[in-house]
Protein backbone atom coordinates (compact mmCIF):
# COMPACT_ATOMS: atom_id res chain seq x y z
CA UNK A 1 0.00 0.00 0.00
CA UNK A 2 1.15 3.34 -0.83
CA UNK A 3 0.13 7.32 0.13
CA UNK A 4 -0.86 9.38 -2.54
CA UNK A 5 -1.04 13.14 -2.35
CA UNK A 6 -2.67 15.66 -5.20
CA UNK A 7 -1.83 18.92 -6.09
CA UNK A 8 -3.99 20.84 -8.75
CA UNK A 9 -1.90 22.92 -10.92
CA UNK A 10 -4.74 24.26 -13.52
CA UNK A 11 -3.59 27.36 -14.99
CA UNK A 12 0.43 27.10 -15.33
CA UNK A 13 2.31 25.17 -17.29
CA UNK A 14 3.57 22.28 -15.44
CA UNK A 15 6.07 19.78 -16.92
CA UNK A 16 7.88 16.86 -14.80
CA UNK A 17 11.05 15.40 -16.53
CA UNK A 18 14.74 14.41 -14.69
CA UNK A 19 14.11 14.12 -11.62
CA UNK A 20 12.35 17.64 -10.69
CA UNK A 21 9.18 19.35 -11.22
CA UNK A 22 9.14 22.58 -13.11
CA UNK A 23 5.91 25.25 -12.93
CA UNK A 24 5.30 28.01 -15.23
CA UNK A 25 2.92 31.02 -15.13
CA UNK A 26 2.86 34.40 -15.75
CA UNK A 27 4.78 35.82 -12.81
CA UNK A 28 7.60 33.55 -13.68
CA UNK A 29 9.14 29.65 -13.31
CA UNK A 30 9.84 27.67 -10.27
CA UNK A 31 11.72 24.20 -10.20
CA UNK A 32 11.56 21.93 -7.65
CA UNK A 33 14.04 18.69 -7.58
CA UNK A 34 13.29 15.23 -6.00
CA UNK A 35 15.65 13.64 -4.46
CA UNK A 36 14.26 10.42 -3.50
CA UNK A 37 13.88 7.45 -5.40
CA UNK A 38 10.96 6.51 -3.85
CA UNK A 39 8.80 8.89 -4.71
CA UNK A 40 6.49 8.76 -8.36
CA UNK A 41 5.24 11.61 -10.05
CA UNK A 42 2.56 11.19 -12.81
CA UNK A 43 0.13 14.10 -14.68
CA UNK A 44 -3.44 13.57 -14.12
CA UNK A 45 -4.72 16.32 -15.84
CA UNK A 46 -5.14 19.23 -14.12
CA UNK A 47 -3.42 17.42 -11.00
CA UNK A 48 -0.23 16.26 -9.92
CA UNK A 49 -0.22 12.67 -8.43
CA UNK A 50 2.56 12.06 -5.66
CA UNK A 51 2.91 8.49 -4.73
CA UNK A 52 5.57 6.56 -2.17
CA UNK A 53 6.50 3.21 -2.65
CA UNK A 54 5.74 1.74 0.64
CA UNK A 55 3.78 2.99 3.43
CA UNK A 56 6.49 3.95 5.74
CA UNK A 57 6.04 7.44 8.43
CA UNK A 58 9.06 9.13 6.91
CA UNK A 59 8.42 8.34 3.14
CA UNK A 60 4.64 9.63 3.82
CA UNK A 61 6.21 12.84 5.46
CA UNK A 62 8.37 13.38 2.35
CA UNK A 63 5.70 12.48 -0.10
CA UNK A 64 3.88 15.50 1.83
CA UNK A 65 6.53 17.76 1.76
CA UNK A 66 7.33 17.77 -1.86
CA UNK A 67 3.37 18.22 -2.32
CA UNK A 68 3.28 21.17 0.04
CA UNK A 69 6.47 22.48 -2.12
CA UNK A 70 4.39 21.89 -5.09
CA UNK A 71 1.31 24.05 -3.71
CA UNK A 72 3.95 26.92 -2.96
CA UNK A 73 5.32 27.27 -6.46
CA UNK A 74 1.84 27.06 -8.20
CA UNK A 75 0.87 29.90 -5.95
CA UNK A 76 3.47 31.56 -6.40
CA UNK A 77 3.91 31.88 -10.25
CA UNK A 78 0.29 32.66 -10.04
CA UNK A 79 0.06 35.20 -7.50
CA UNK A 80 3.12 35.85 -5.73
CA UNK A 81 4.38 36.03 -2.48
CA UNK A 82 5.16 39.25 0.05
CA UNK A 83 6.49 39.83 3.78
CA UNK A 84 6.44 42.99 5.34
CA UNK A 85 9.22 44.55 8.33
CA UNK A 86 9.24 47.52 10.34
CA UNK A 87 12.06 49.30 11.41
CA UNK A 88 11.62 50.88 15.14
CA UNK A 89 14.21 52.95 16.67
CA UNK A 90 13.80 54.81 20.38
CA UNK A 91 16.95 56.55 20.62
CA UNK A 92 18.59 57.07 17.46
CA UNK A 93 17.13 57.63 14.03
CA UNK A 94 18.01 55.12 11.61
CA UNK A 95 17.50 54.97 7.94
CA UNK A 96 16.69 52.59 5.22
CA UNK A 97 17.59 52.49 1.44
CA UNK A 98 18.31 49.87 -0.87
CA UNK A 99 21.44 50.67 -3.34
CA UNK A 100 21.97 48.15 -5.61
CA UNK A 101 21.55 44.33 -4.13
CA UNK A 102 21.77 45.53 -0.82
CA UNK A 103 20.05 47.03 1.84
CA UNK A 104 21.56 50.00 3.54
CA UNK A 105 20.70 50.62 7.23
CA UNK A 106 22.65 53.95 8.19
CA UNK A 107 22.78 55.23 12.16
CA UNK A 108 20.97 52.25 13.70
CA UNK A 109 21.78 52.62 17.54
CA UNK A 110 24.20 55.14 16.60
CA UNK A 111 26.64 53.10 14.93
CA UNK A 112 29.12 55.12 12.56
CA UNK A 113 29.21 52.25 9.71
CA UNK A 114 26.27 51.49 7.85
CA UNK A 115 24.84 47.79 7.88
CA UNK A 116 24.58 46.24 5.19
CA UNK A 117 22.06 43.42 3.98
CA UNK A 118 22.98 41.26 0.56
CA UNK A 119 19.73 40.97 -1.36
CA UNK A 120 19.26 37.26 -2.75
CA UNK A 121 18.27 37.71 -6.86
CA UNK A 122 14.75 36.62 -7.03
CA UNK A 123 13.40 39.21 -4.67
CA UNK A 124 12.20 42.84 -4.86
CA UNK A 125 12.82 45.01 -2.25
CA UNK A 126 10.95 48.14 -1.40
CA UNK A 127 11.91 50.78 1.07
CA UNK A 128 9.05 53.04 2.27
CA UNK A 129 10.14 55.40 5.20
CA UNK A 130 10.44 52.64 8.18
CA UNK A 131 8.37 49.90 6.09
CA UNK A 132 10.32 47.19 4.05
CA UNK A 133 8.45 45.41 1.72
CA UNK A 134 9.92 41.89 -0.06
CA UNK A 135 7.66 40.51 -2.78
CA UNK A 136 8.85 37.41 -5.26
CA UNK A 137 7.76 34.14 -6.39
CA UNK A 138 9.98 32.18 -4.36
CA UNK A 139 8.00 31.44 -0.83
CA UNK A 140 10.92 30.12 0.50
CA UNK A 141 13.42 32.66 -0.65
CA UNK A 142 10.73 35.72 0.76
CA UNK A 143 10.78 34.29 4.22
CA UNK A 144 14.41 33.36 4.41
CA UNK A 145 15.20 36.95 3.11
CA UNK A 146 13.11 38.58 5.78
CA UNK A 147 14.17 36.31 8.52
CA UNK A 148 17.48 37.52 7.50
CA UNK A 149 17.01 40.94 7.63
CA UNK A 150 15.17 41.05 11.05
CA UNK A 151 18.21 38.55 12.06
CA UNK A 152 21.15 40.95 10.80
CA UNK A 153 19.35 44.73 12.42
CA UNK A 154 19.21 43.63 16.06
CA UNK A 155 20.66 45.31 19.28
CA UNK A 156 23.65 43.34 20.31
CA UNK A 157 25.69 43.52 23.80
CA UNK A 158 22.98 45.86 25.34
CA UNK A 159 19.96 45.12 27.53
CA UNK A 160 17.15 44.24 25.15
CA UNK A 161 14.35 45.42 27.84
CA UNK A 162 15.79 49.47 27.42
CA UNK A 163 16.94 49.32 23.74
CA UNK A 164 13.98 48.44 21.67
CA UNK A 165 15.55 49.25 18.72
CA UNK A 166 15.41 46.82 15.17
CA UNK A 167 14.10 45.27 12.29
CA UNK A 168 10.60 42.94 12.70
CA UNK A 169 8.38 41.10 10.51
CA UNK A 170 5.04 42.45 10.64
CA UNK A 171 3.89 40.24 7.82
CA UNK A 172 5.20 37.15 6.65
CA UNK A 173 4.49 35.48 3.52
Amino acid sequence: MSTKFKVDVSGTETEIARGAVRVKAEKGELTAHIRYSFLKLKRDGDKILIESEKDIDYQKAIAGTLAAEIRNMVEGVKKGYSAELELVYMHFPATLKVVGDKLVVENFVGERKAREIPLPKGVVVKVSGTKITINGIDKYLVGQTAGTIENKIQIKNKDRRVFKDGVFITKKP
